[in-house]
């Protein structure tokens, strides 16, 4: 399973358990937000976990859970910038359904 997977999986039970520190959350949101259009691409084509159609789905469902966490804090600008990955993300979904 490659590297960014399991990093994803890892992001996914921390947040959603909420046993995270700063750090961790910070390095989950400097992850998330670095990642290129070949990677999320990638993601789309890749179902490594059978719950999701894609491994995107799962990127698209920490984002959520991050925007959550930072509109609580009232960082906007955060939210900003994930809210654009979440765009992204969502239009390769949609051009790789067309």
């Amino acid at each position: 399973m490659d590297m960014t997977i399991n990093f994803l999986l890892q992001s996914t039970r921390v947040l959603h358990h909420g046993n995270y520190d700063e750090d961790e959350l910070v390095m989950i949101y400097n992850f998330l937000t670095s990642l290129d259009s070949d990677i999320l691409n990638d993601y789309n084509n890749t179902c490594t976990i059978l719950s999701y159609e894609n491994d995107l789905e799962l990127y698209i469902e920490i984002l959520k859970s991050l925007i959550e966490i930072f509109e609580e804090r009232e960082e906007y600008e955060k939210c900003i910038k994930i809210k654009n990955k979440m765009e992204e993300s969502e239009i390769i979904m949609n051009n790789n359904m067309l």
